[in-house]
């Protein structure tokens, strides 16, 4: 089966693309010109280029798996705050309904004590007024039955005076 030129040279291109993009994402220079660094891979200058890609994802697979058990870890931590959380919030929320339902019980108790208390108040308040009213009327009873006991005494006084006369 014969290929077609530009389809073998896209075909090229896409595998020299596959090769050294990861190898410049990771800091690998194909060129033997200037400055060697230190390969941060396992892929070196005398692997097939099929295995050096065949490297590039087992190496991204182990990046890959490492990232996957990093992200599981934090994904428990996270999990177990929030579990944690929850059951912390819940009892807050459970405690703060108890409150709100005790509370209204006193506020509804303190109300119909308010309202005893003010029927009282006014009771006594008549009462008070009933009293006083007594005590004007005893007392200008009272102030009466002085002025005619010092009438009388008057009169007696002087009804014994004269019988003392008359003896």
């Amino acid at each position: 089966m014969a290929r077609h030129p530009a389809s073998i040279a896209a075909l090229i291109l896409g595998f020299a693309t596959l090769i050294c993009l990861p190898q410049a994402a990771l800091g690998i220079s194909l060129s033997s010109s200037g400055s060697r660094r230190k390969p941060s891979s396992a892929i070196t200058s005398e692997m097939s280029p099929i295995r050096k890609v065949v490297t590039l994802i087992e190496e991204m697979k182990t990046t890959a798996e490492k990232d996957a058990a990093q992200d599981k870890t934090m994904y428990d931590k996270y999990m177990c705050w929030c579990e944690t959380n929850e059951k912390v919030k819940g009892a807050a929320i459970d405690a703060a309904e108890k409150a709100i339902g005790e509370l209204s019980a006193f506020i509804e108790e303190a109300a119909a004590k308010e309202g005893q208390l003010k029927t009282e108040i006014a009771g006594l308040e008549n009462d008070i007024a009933e009293d006083k009213d007594a005590l004007a009327s005893a007392t200008s009873v009272r102030e009466k039955e002085y002025d005619d006991f010092l009438a009388t005494e008057a009169d007696m006084k002087e009804t014994r005076g004269l019988l003392k006369e008359a003896i």
